[in-house]
This record gives structure tokens, sequence and C-alpha cells, in this order.
């Protein structure tokens, strides 16, 4: 008892806990996803790894027999610290057994979360699920924070800032043990205590359809921060929108909230029903019209290839409004979670209520990978090519729907709020520190250096970076950066480079890269189109940057065209990703690849000065590859006064060059400039592809 009076109560806090338990989680699930997708990406398949998604299903456990009366204490302490220990593993291991460690990691939260509900329902209500809204709210905001400092991917990943999750994990492990109620850890100990007089408890059992329906409206918050909010940049991706500003405008709504609920908590009193799902129906309506308005409708063109319609400040009026009104997702939580406890659920009601929840967790999850693989997933994939709005629609509507459950009195918080809302201060002083430290992260990470000398020769690197991901499956950001560093290109064409969405982490790869190159960047097509991803970084400004799609049968094709001048001379740059390789020896003879090649060409056209480059899938003498000789077109490596086949992955040791698919070819006005020409094929297995540098002195 002494130990324990000493060591753990004077430094416990509720807040502080559960606020890291939320971090880890959405740290947890996303490397979770990430991992099952980049073991079937290695194979362009849907294999066994994907039945371990089966571990977000873990709530079923609660409706075993044995649960019957509450959840142990015992049992909360376990199945915390095995959560803690494998986000602290997390970082340490490959692919494979990542998977396995951030599944238990997120078993173990499936489990915690509900029965963590359940444990609260005995309490104070209003208290409660006030304490709930800021203890999201903190842990969304240490999300974006890591994440801005990160350059998108989580600071707290990277090797030399482990330390930050080790102390984090401290801290949470210490105060599990105790969490539930500070004198249960004797309990553990082997001493009895008495519980809380059950009587002086106003029993309230609600209905489990009830139960049922609030379990949805949560798991749906917990889906909208996890799938966009806790990384503005999968939402600057969508759009072709200002990252800084986007992650200015989260950060500075959640923060407003907090000090809201922390300090005049009654204020929430003000907004009638009508207006608590006026304001969610306008949320999720300009959610939809945000990802809506920049989709385009592949299935319904008929002419190609199509430009992709200027980005106007029009386009970006329903985002900055979806951002500013954002903060009713946290307000809908503190609502929601208010009523569970008003409905005082039985351990079993909301286990079996939140395993029915994550199964629909699980399928929203899939839904918005099939978006991007839709053409890999036999029968149903067709059905998601371009409904990605489709997918936050329902996501929405499910959010909403359940406050329809919530009685009017349970949106009323009394004055007496703010008193018993202890930690008022420690909450300001976090999250003011999460906006500060987000706010100069991404306004300083964000800058461009300019280039003022001219680069002769022009180093142009191309680069296939398989999603962020290396041969083996692996995330490899940094490899792929040091990669691109030694090239110490002029111009850099990306392709597979899309990886700001679920399936890759939420993390962007082109602003990891660029954050350290302080290059300019165009990330070209947006994430919501379903395309390869293509992106352009250069030393110097890049203009009238667009992006053109071509007929495509199977995964969309785009191309990226724009003008980059260096000294004298302003160079026509197209970077392109065409579809599947297709063996011209081997029917069935698709020509989809010639006609998108084709396409290509038409667009190029007369121009002069002209750099294409990229991953095409043919290799030389195909058809495809002799339309473009013939345009006419030179292949850098064919007119090259030296060529290089340097490190590379290991499949491609024998098969350089004559069966290469990724090339950089120029225009025969720049092969005439040119007084020498280098390439090189390099990049060891830090991607599936070699990349390719050309050096061009003119």
């Amino acid at each position: 008892m002494e130990i324990y009076n000493k060591y753990f109560k004077k430094y416990y806090s509720e807040l502080i806990l559960i606020s890291i338990l939320f971090l880890f989680f959405f740290q947890l699930i996303s490397g979770f996803i990430e991992s099952i997708y980049a073991l079937n990406l290695i194979e362009v398949e849907l294999n066994e790894n994907i039945a371990s998604a089966l571990f977000l299903l873990s709530p079923i456990i609660l409706t075993m027999p044995i649960f019957k009366k509450e959840f142990p204490d015992r049992g909360f302490v376990i199945i915390g610290e095995i959560m803690v220990i494998c986000r602290i593993l997390d970082p340490l291991f490959n692919t494979q057994i990542k998977m396995v460690l951030t599944g238990i990691g997120v078993f173990c939260f499936m489990l915690f979360f509900p029965a963590y509900l359940q444990s609260k329902s005995k309490g104070n209500e209003e208290k409660n699920s006030l304490l709930l809204g800021v203890e999201l709210s903190i842990g969304l905001g240490m999300s974006i924070l890591f994440r801005t400092l990160g350059s998108t991917l989580d600071l707290t990943y990277h090797f030399w800032f482990l330390w930050i999750s080790w102390i984090l994990a401290a801290v949470a492990g210490i105060m599990l043990i105790n969490f539930v109620n500070p004198d249960r850890i004797i309990k553990i100990f082997g001493e009895q205590i008495n519980s809380p007089n059950s009587s002086d408890i106003q029993e309230k059992k609600g209905s489990k359809w009830k139960i049922l329906g609030l379990s949805f409206g949560i798991t749906s918050i917990l889906v909208l921060i996890y799938f966009a909010f806790s990384s503005p940049v999968v939402i600057s991706r969508w759009t072709e929108g200002n990252y800084t500003a986007i992650s200015i405008v989260t950060i500075t709504a959640i923060t407003a909230l907090v000090f809201l609920i922390a300090f005049k908590p009654d204020i929430i009193n003000k907004i009638t029903f009508r207006g608590i799902l006026l304001w969610n129906g306008l949320f999720v309506l300009m959610l939809v019209l945000t990802i809506g308005i920049h989709q385009i409708p592949f299935l319904f063109i008929s002419s190609y290839p199509v430009y992709a319609p200027t980005t106007t400040f029009l386009h970006h009026i329903p985002l900055y409004i979806m951002l500013i009104l954002s903060p009713i997702i946290l307000i809908d939580f503190t609502l929601l979670t208010r009523e569970l406890f008003r409905s005082n659920p039985s351990v079993r009601k909301i286990g079996g209520s939140f395993f029915i929840s994550s199964i629909y967790l699980l399928l929203m999850i899939f839904s918005a990978v099939f978006t991007i693989v839709w053409d890999y997933v036999p029968y149903v994939g067709p059905f998601f090519r371009d409904m990605i709005w489709f997918v936050f629609l329902v996501v929405g509507l499910v959010m909403i729907l359940p406050i329809l459950l919530v009685r009017k009195d349970s949106m009323l918080f009394s004055k007496q709020s703010r008193n018993k809302f202890k930690a008022k201060l420690k909450v300001s002083g976090l999250i003011l520190i999460m906006c500060i430290g987000t706010i100069l992260g991404v306004a300083l990470l964000e800058v461009i250096e300019k280039e003022d000398d001219i680069d002769n020769p022009i180093r142009i690197l191309s680069y296939n970076i398989q999603q962020g991901f290396d041969e083996n499956g692996d995330k490899n950001f940094e490899g792929q950066y040091e990669i691109i560093k030694k090239a110490n290109a002029s111009i850099i064409g990306l392709q597979e480079s899309d990886t700001c969405k679920i399936s890759s982490g939420n993390a962007d790869i082109v602003s990891y890269t660029n954050n350290r190159l302080r290059y300019y960047s165009y990330f070209g097509p947006k994430t919501v189109t379903g395309t390869f991803g293509i992106a352009l970084l250069s030393r110097y400004p890049i203009k009238n940057a667009k992006t053109f799609y071509m007929e495509s049968e199977g995964e969309q094709t785009a191309t990226i065209e724009a003008e980059i001048t260096i000294g004298a001379i302003t160079y026509n740059v197209f970077v392109t990703h065409l579809g599947n390789f297709i063996d011209p020896t081997i029917p069935p003879f698709d020509r989809s690849q010639i006609i998108q090649q084709e396409q290509l060409l038409e667009r190029i056209g007369a121009k002069t000065n002209v750099i294409l480059m990229g991953d095409f899938n043919f290799q030389p003498y195909t058809e495809q590859y002799n339309i473009t000789i013939v345009h006419p077109l030179d292949d850098c490596w064919q007119i090259a006064n030296s060529t290089l086949i340097g490190d590379v992955p290991n499949d491609w040791v024998t098969r350089l060059p004559a069966e290469r698919i990724d090339h950089v070819f120029i225009s025969p006005d720049l092969t005439t400039l040119s007084s020498y020409i280098e390439v090189t094929y390099f990049g060891g297995t830090a991607a599936d592809h070699p990349a390719v540098l050309t050096s061009i002195s003119i």
C-alpha cells in the first residue's frame, strides 16, 4: 500500500492515459492495414494475409458468459499493457512481424475500448463524456503534431525519435495499472476493498438496439479520424489543397473545441437538437462535396486523353467549410458516449454491439481499399471504381443517424461541469503546445530553397517507388529518399507515389522527400481519382503543371505535363506510368497499353525540348517502344555516350538492359544540343524497380 501511494497514485492521470491509448490505436491500425496491403502488393493479389484483418473483431470476446457481470480489473491491465508493448515493438520489425504485432495491438484496443466505456457508465456520465471527448481530441492532436513534424510520416517511428514513443509507452504502462479507479490497484496486488456503492447508481438500462446504434456512431467517428483527420495530408491530396493551410485550420478547430469543453462546456446547451443535426448534415455534405468535385467520372468518358479540370478557389470552398465544421465529430463523440453511459449497458451487451460495429469498421476499411485496387478484386471490385465519395457518405450517415437516439437532456451540460473538469489547465496547456508545434512545424518544413545556379549537366531521375515499400514489402521512405538524394537530380519523376491513403499508412512520400530536398513539387493525379501516383519534383520552378488521363481498361493511368526553365531553355517535361506490363508474344493481345502510349504521344505532339520519363511497362523494340522512337523521341540509353548498370533489384540483374521498362526519352533537338549523355540504372532493393538517372550536358 505504501509503494502504491508513493509511486502510482500521485502521478495517475486518466486524461493522459486514454489520450495516449487513442494515439496508439490510430498508429497501430494504420500500421496494421498498411502491412496487410504491403504483403498483398508484393504478390499483386489478395492472399491469405488479408485474413489477419479479423483481429478487428475482438469485441466478440466480451459476449462470453464469464463476463456476465463486469470486465475484470486485471483484464484491463493485461490487454492494455499488451497493446502498449506491441506499439513499442512495432517499428523494430519487418512487415510480416509488424502485421502480427499491430494486429494484436488493435485486437487489444478493440477489446479494451468497449469494456472501458462500460466501466465508465458506473460514474458521472456528464463528466466522463466530456473527459472522453477531450481525450480523443488530444489523441488526435498528438497524431497531427507527430505527422507534421515527421513530414507526414509519424515522427515517433523515425529511428532517432523512437524515444518519444518509449516515453509515452512508459507513462501509459505505469498508469494502466490503476486506470479504472486508483483504489482498484489494491485488488491486483491481492487485497480486497469495497467497490463503489451500487445502490447509489441509478440503473437506466438501454435496449440492445439503442446500444448497437450508439456503438455504430462511435465507431464511425473513429473511422473518420483514422481515414483522414489524423493525417491532414490525406485531405490535401484529395483536393490539391494547401497542406499548410489545411493542417493549421484542422488543429486550430480542435484546439478551440477543447478550450470550449474545458472552460465553458455549458455553451453546448445553446446548440439545439436541430442545430446539432444541421451541423452534422452540413459537415457530411461538405465532406462528400470536397471529395466528389475532385473525382473524374471515368466510366462516362468516351474520348481520351482527358485533362483534369483546373483546381480553383471555388473548388476549395467546400473543403474549408468542412474543416471549420469538423469539430462536430468530437461533439458527437461526447454526446454519443454520454448517452451510452446513461444507457448503462452490461459488458456482454456492449461487447455484442461493438462486435457488430467492428464488422462495419472492417467493411469500411475494405471499401476504402477497394476504391484503389478495384481492378484486382473479383466481382465486387468494379462497383468501387470512382466511389471513394460514397464510402465517406456512408461513414458520415452512420455517424449522424445515432444522434437521433440521444435524448435532449443528454445535450445539456451544467455550469458546474467546468468545475468538475479539474484538468482544464493541464488540458489547455497540452492542446496549445500541440497547436503551436503543428503550426510552426508545417510552416518551417514546407519552405522551398530557391536555386540560383544553373545545372549543367542536367540530371534527370525517374523512379518507381512502389508506394514507399522496398522489394520485400517493408516501408522504406528513408531508404528511397537516400536514393533520390544520392542522384542529386535537377528534375525528378516519381511513379507509384500515391502513398497518402490508408493502404500506405496515410503518409505522403512526396512531402517527406520534398521537405528534405526543399524542391518545388507537383503531386499529379489527386488520390480520389484512384490512379497510379505520379509526381514531379524540381530544383527549379514548375510552371503550367497539369494532369491528363489516358484510356484504361484496368487501373486508370495518367501523365503529368509541365514546363521547367533552366537557364535559357524551357523544358517540356512529361512523367507517366502506363498500365501493367504486356508481353506481346503471349495472347490475348491486349492493345490498351499501346493506345495509352499513342494518346501520350499525341499530347506531346511537335513540342520541343521534351523530356519524357516513367515506368512505361514496355520493353525495347515492342510496338509501344517503336512508335515512341518513330514519333520521334530518342531513348537516352540507346544514344548515351556512357551507360552503367549499378546496384539494382535482384530480379533485374540479368534482365537489364534488354528487358528494361523504366525509360527516359528526349526530343531530337535536345539530343543535338547535348554534348554528352550518361545513363545509370541503380537503387538496390530500396524499391522493386531500379532508379534511372540520366545526365545531359547542354
